[in-house]
């Protein structure tokens, strides 16, 4: 479980609305803003009665670890699932592929996307090669991909290079590691033993430290250790005879101050890069991520604050060290990050086990009692011990015993009513279609529930965003109803602080990411596991695989293996309604 500081959380983050019309390499190329910035929301067309769809995607499958206990009684009347995909299977080898609705690039025909590695279930012959050399190729579930950004060839050497596909059968998509120190550096490459001592002169200090405890060691006693100092030697040579441009401006930098007098030093070391500087740590909501890239090169993409996350595509090592090669495809050392995993908390099914009303045991408190209560004898008695999340039955009624607030539980005990967030649903949205999947998020008790038509499918608990008196910490979510406009299987999520005190954020891939208005999405959040509590910059965090559940839920719907999609009227997006 990831714990955060509040001052070093990168709380809940989104980013600017995605056009159709925009393409899809140009859409992974953007920075992103958080989820309370005013960003424009793409207007869907106007619904036309009769070509309209209900937004209805077929039953989605529940994750193992979520199914109820009979699954006969929740999946009873569902299809068969269909068989396997026995091939041919289109791999997007370029960094992203439209998928559109014809086999042409009309712009608005395009509801969807695939990024590099993933995999599309084809039909095998080309249908067409209007506009596209390579061949359109026509997908299982719907839609069509143009053979110029990928191959069906299997034994392509392309494939060779391709990104590992996201992994829905894990509770996140990727594996992530949360950066430890400032200053870290995402290369473009795999750096030259040159280039890394270059960019990172810590290592250097570092081997330094290791020679200075040697000789300690040794001071009585034998010669200090050869191959250490023949490794000191070896990095202060490589960082002289063969420097990168990092390593030429702190040289340059170093010679200054020795040649300035004492009242010029203050000049010298205001040009010591931010992360080295002795104040960073004070100083750190100074950085932007302009900043981050402010000394980058044909070796060097930018620089990272500490809390920043990469997604992992995979792991090597390289001269003795274990290097991460990100989703975006950059590269950066190991050694200065730690890897973190979701939180295994889950929401629940609804159906013969759980029904409305209910609730979830929060607090900071391990546990808390349930209690029998005996009006007569005004006697207050704990008989159970109800653990933190723990879900609890509810039969709805509620009382005040000695000035303390109570809900009574389906079994006739009574809870005290502040260490519980309880399932409150609105009315039915008057947009609602007859059968349609539609999500209800409450606010004031921090809980979601996922319906089908009337019927409640789905609940759990939420973190939204911070609510404050001072306009610039405001970051409450918004109340309304709209409609999903777009769905990413993850969506990388980073800004600049919005107020004083806040800090730069970025985390890579965030999983399950659903808009619903303007910049404002629900989405899965790995970082905290603090559901319940009010906790983001505007978003609905969700825990992984809540977040997992309600993407496949909810439309609209993904062409099976690719990574995102574009609501429509003829492809209406779920029904998200927010209220206190």
């Amino acid at each position: 479980m990831v714990v955060l500081t509040e001052s070093h959380q990168p709380l809940f983050l989104t980013r600017t609305s995605l056009r159709r019309g925009v393409s899809v390499a140009s859409l992974l190329a953007l920075s992103f803003a958080g989820c309370d910035r005013e960003t424009e929301e793409r207007q869907l067309p106007a619904a036309n009665s009769a070509t309209e769809t209900p937004g209805q995607s077929g039953k989605p499958t529940l994750p193992a670890e979520l199914s109820p206990k009979n699954p006969a009684l929740e999946q009873a009347a569902a299809p068969a699932p269909p068989p396997p995909h026995p091939g041919p299977w289109f791999v997007v080898t370029k960094t992203s592929t439209g998928i559109f609705e014809k086999a042409n690039f009309d712009k608005e025909g395009k509801f969807g996307y695939a990024r590099n590695g993933e995999r599309l279930p084809v039909t095998g012959a080309v249908v067409s090669t209007d506009n596209c050399s390579g061949g359109w190729y026509a997908i299982v579930s719907g839609g069509f991909v143009c053979g110029n950004s990928g191959t069906i060839d299997d034994k392509s050497p392309d494939l060779k290079f391709v990104r590992k596909p996201p992994n829905l059968d894990e509770v996140l998509p990727y594996r992530y590691a949360r950066n430890a120190k400032n200053g870290t550096p995402l290369y473009r490459s795999i750096p030259t033993r040159e280039q890394m001592l270059a960019y990172e002169p810590y290592l250097e200090d570092a081997k330094k430290a290791e020679l200075a405890e040697a000789e300690k060691a040794n001071a009585d006693g034998p010669e200090p250790n050869v191959a250490a100092k023949t490794a000191v030697v070896d990095v202060k040579t490589a960082a002289t005879e063969a420097p990168g441009p990092a390593a030429v401006r702190v040289s340059e930098q170093r010679s200054v101050a020795d040649e300035n007098t004492e009242g010029e030093t203050a000049e010298a070391t205001s040009d010591v890069p931010w992360w080295q500087a002795e104040d960073a740590k004070d100083r750190l909501h100074e950085v932007t991520l302009e900043k981050l890239q402010s000394d980058a090169d044909d070796v060097l993409a930018k620089r990272m604050v500490s809390g920043f996350y990469v997604a992992i595509d995979k792991t090597f090592s390289w001269h003795g060290r274990s290097w991460y090669k990100t989703t975006k495809g950059l590269v950066t050392p190991a050694d200065r990050f730690w890897q973190t995993k979701g939180s295994d908390f889950k929401g629940v099914a609804l159906g013969a086990e759980h029904r409305l009303p209910m609730a979830w045991v929060i607090g900071v408190q391990k546990g808390i009692s349930a209690y029998r209560i005996d009006e007569a004898a005004n006697t207050i008695t704990p008989e159970l011990t109800l653990e933190r999340f723990q879900v609890v039955s509810l039969s709805g009624e509620t009382k005040s015993h000695r000035g303390v607030d109570y809900r009574q539980t389906k079994d006739g005990l009574w809870v005290k009513s502040r260490f519980l967030r309880v399932t409150e649903p609105a009315d039915l949205p008057s947009d609602l279609k007859p059968g349609e999947r539609w999500i209800d998020v409450n606010l004031s008790h921090q809980t979601l529930v996922a319906f089908e038509g009337e019927t409640p499918k789905y609940a759990t608990l939420i973190s939204s965003g911070k609510k404050s008196t001072i306009k610039d910490k405001d970051h409450r979510t918004p109340t309304g109803t709209w409609r999903i406009y777009v769905k990413h299987l993850t969506d990388t999520m980073d800004g600049d602080g919005t107020a004083a005190g806040d800090l730069p954020y970025s985390i890579e891939d965030v999983p399950y990411v659903m808009y619903f208005h303007k910049s404002y999405a629900l989405h899965g959040a790995f970082w905290h596991a603090n559901y319940g509590v009010e906790m983001s910059h505007g978003c609905v965090n969700l825990a992984p695989l809540d977040a997992k559940f309600l993407f496949f839920f909810a439309t609209p719907t993904l062409v099976e293996g690719s990574h995102g999609a574009w609501a429509s009227a003829q492809r209406l997006g779920s029904l998200v309604q927010i209220h206190e």
